[in-house]
């Protein structure tokens, strides 16, 4: 009887290790990144804190870079490579993409999407980098939602 419990009490940690193993996606690792950022300082082209901070395409090549995958450094360049998606198919570590000239050819901010409905961002000067509600944040310039390609996510 002792024995058989021991191999259940095993069995059981085996199962919570793996289940921990596969929270652990590149996804959620960029969002994790991410939100370790926030209350850092809006830097124009900044993509570390040792730079004093970021902007928004930095945020996100930053969050990303630490997960492992290297993405375009622009905004509009990470437009043009992820893999376009529907609100509906959001996932944490999706792209989240703005205009200020409502044009999806003029990409103008990029978010970070983490689930729940939220994005961290860094906004603009003087605004510390920060987790907004999607629904909420300069929805008449959202332009579109985008995915990191699989391809990229291979090693």
């Amino acid at each position: 009887m002792k024995t058989r419990l021991a191999s259940l009490a095993l069995v059981a940690l085996v199962l919570i290790g793996a289940g921990s193993l596969t929270a652990c996606t590149p996804q959620l690792n960029a969002v994790a990144a991410a939100r370790e950022q926030i209350g850092q300082p809006y830097v124009s082209g900044g993509e570390s804190r040792a730079e004093g901070g970021f902007d928004c395409s930095g945020l996100t090549y930053y969050a990303w870079k630490q997960a492992g995958v290297t993405l375009p450094r622009s905004s509009s360049a990470q437009y043009s490579w992820v893999t376009k998606i529907k609100k509906a198919d959001l996932q944490p570590g999706d792209l989240v993409f703005y205009s200020s000239s409502r044009s999806a050819s003029n990409i103008s901010h990029v978010a970070l999407y983490a689930g729940d409905g939220k994005i961290i961002q860094a906004h603009k000067p003087g605004v510390p980098l920060s987790e907004d509600d999607l629904d909420t944040w300069w929805t008449s310039n959202l332009i579109g939602y985008g995915r990191i390609p699989a391809s990229a996510l291979k090693g």
